[in-house]
């Protein structure tokens, strides 16, 4: 399969506007490359004099933010709709020069270089999350997630899944039975189950997101508590759960909003995330329209995650 690599030259402020932006737009992932930040761990480091200058100055001085994009997309009207949108965004912040660029990108690509950056790490207070083709050693009561991405979206890192995994680690109560919607790689619903929940349906409309769930579901044996199923939120009919994750974009949220209470009980929890700052008070106000009560809100970056009760 053939990926859309698409760069933004932007400046710190905006990236992570931008980098939401872009997932707004379709995109699979996203990442930030900030030469500064790099920069920083290495002259924090006692052996900055190993470093190769060619590659610190490889970096250069702009930030970039990357995406990817099925090759099938129309890359000219794509282009087109971004700069209309950075345009809009450069009215309220610096962008930099906004410089957009393309390169078409083999899958293997993906798949033979990105692991050697996913290592174990703290998802939560309570569970580590760990490449199933790494070794780990649990530390006390640790819970132990592993994960094989594959090419769905869901590792963990990204701040719109932690900070759902954070409030779902506050929210759920043993027994619960739990929706995933939006799935990726179905971390949130392994990490329900690890912590008590009684069931999860973890739910994409993306075959590799299915196939990645399933395979990571197998992996934590949890396939008599997860079941992973393709489809989007009115493919579900007559069940209702006591906790919902909707980690997708404010666009998707915003079109369930209306739907999400015929899959609710009395007192379920839903967990928003995917929200960019700019849109929250819109998902906000849309769902007390529905008649849900805000519980809880959190913010990371430019991001920001909220809690309803139904």
């Amino acid at each position: 399969m053939k990926w859309i690599e698409l760069t933004i030259n932007t400046s710190e402020e905006a990236s992570d506007a931008i980098s939401g932006l872009l997932l707004e737009k379709g995109a699979n992932g996203t990442e930030v490359v900030d030469p500064y930040a790099f920069r920083q761990v290495l002259e924090s480091n006692k052996y900055l004099d190993y470093a190769d200058n060619g590659l610190i100055e490889s970096y250069g001085t702009d930030v970039a933010v990357k995406a990817w994009f099925s090759d099938d997309v129309d890359i000219e009207t794509l282009i087109n709709d971004i700069q209309a949108s950075l345009q809009n965004l450069a009215q309220y912040m610096d962008i930099g020069t906004g410089e957009i660029k393309t390169v078409l990108r083999d899958d293997q690509e993906w798949k033979d270089t990105w692991k050697q950056y996913f290592k174990p790490f703290n998802f939560t207070e309570k569970i580590v999350v760990k490449p199933s083709w790494e070794e780990y050693r649990p530390k006390g009561d640790e819970i132990v997630i592993e994960l094989d991405p594959g090419t769905a979206f869901g590792t963990g890192t990204h701040e719109t899944t932690r900070m759902c995994a954070l409030l779902g680690e506050k929210h759920l109560k043993k027994g619960d039975k739990v929706l995933d919607l939006g799935c990726g790689t179905a971390i949130l619903a392994l990490s329900a189950v690890k912590l008590g929940a009684s069931k999860a349906l973890a739910v994409d409309i993306d075959d590799a997101a299915c196939k990645a769930a399933r395979l990571n579901v197998e992996m934590n044996g949890e396939s008599s508590r997860i079941e992973v199923r393709k489809g989007e939120l009115k493919s579900i009919s007559g069940e209702t759960f006591d906790l919902i994750f909707v980690n997708i974009i404010a666009d998707i949220i915003l079109e369930v909003s209306a739907d999400i209470k015929y899959y609710t009980k009395n007192n379920t929890r839903v967990i928003l995330s995917g929200i960019i700052k700019s849109r929250r008070d819109e998902v906000i106000e849309a769902y007390k329209a529905q008649g849900f009560t805000l519980v809880e809100e959190m913010t990371q970056g430019e991001w920001v995650a909220v809690v309803f009760s139904a």
